[in-house]
């Protein structure tokens, strides 16, 4: 059974050299724009967002994706809403945003269950094609530095390769809920496929400053957190077992 990598759009991927995943060892999941850079790299590209969507399927039919790259919409998905039967753990499963949005609107509140973003729905995918090892490589969740601030406050500066371009938001700052439906679906995911191992790689400055990620994993034996230089020895044969995973 082969590993899966999982490719997020955060800025931490710019100093791993993602043509390192080439050699057979896996499936490579990557998300939305992730064409733009490496058009051949990826197995499999998921969208959730439509117009990024439509985006994708333009590019193929130019011929900027080769054909055999499946590219996976919403519609497409496997179906399932992230909750677990009998699971009474729902903490952060919901989000009570105050405020007021534009023209006066309340902010809506929002059920993690109900929404989908590209990244998680493309570990989501991974579990269904029955990967036992899932490596979800930077997905920063956090703000942009994160790492740097020292006062405890939390980062919300817009942390994405392809922001301000093309089907991307012009916004300087993240939404605030972003991070904890992040957090939630990872978590729901972990628990429900206890039988396979996710590993979480990132810059250790983005493993230690995530605060978020680690509240909603610290008793879970199968997500383990990994560096860029772990994600190498692994591409270089190293066995899973032989590398010093961390948990938070």
């Amino acid at each position: 059974m082969s590993y899966a990598f999982v490719i997020g759009n955060g800025e931490s991927r710019r100093i791993y050299n993602l043509n390192n995943l080439r050699g057979g060892k896996g499936t490579i999941y990557g998300c939305n724009a992730i064409y733009r850079d490496h058009p051949k790299l990826c197995d499999k590209i998921i969208a959730v967002n439509s117009e990024m969507y439509d985006e994708l399927i333009e590019a193929r039919d130019m011929g900027m994706i080769p054909a055999h790259i499946k590219i996976i919409g919403v519609e497409q998905l496997p179906q399932w809403d992230y909750t677990i039967p009998k699971d009474e753990q729902d903490e952060g499963r919901y989000w009570a945003g105050g405020g007021w949005g534009k023209e006066g609107k309340k902010a809506k509140n929002l059920d993690f269950s109900k929404t989908k973003g590209s990244g998680c729905s493309a570990v989501w995918q991974a579990c269904f094609d029955d990967h036992k090892d899932i490596f979800i490589i930077a997905f920063d969740m956090i703000g942009g530095k994160q790492w740097a601030i020292r006062d405890g406050s939390m980062s919300r500066e817009q942390n994405n390769i392809y922001k301000d371009s093309r089907n991307y938001p012009t916004r300087k700052s993240m939404k605030a809920y972003l991070k904890y439906e992040w957090r939630w679906q990872l978590k729901q995911l972990a628990k429900r496929f206890k039988d396979k191992n996710f590993y979480y790689i990132n810059r250790i400055e983005v493993n230690e400053s995530n605060f978020i990620l680690h509240s909603a994993t610290t008793l879970l034996e199968n997500f383990k957190y990994g560096t860029y230089g772990d994600l190498k020895k692994v591409m270089d044969g190293m066995p899973l077992t032989s590398i010093r995973w961390k948990r938070y």
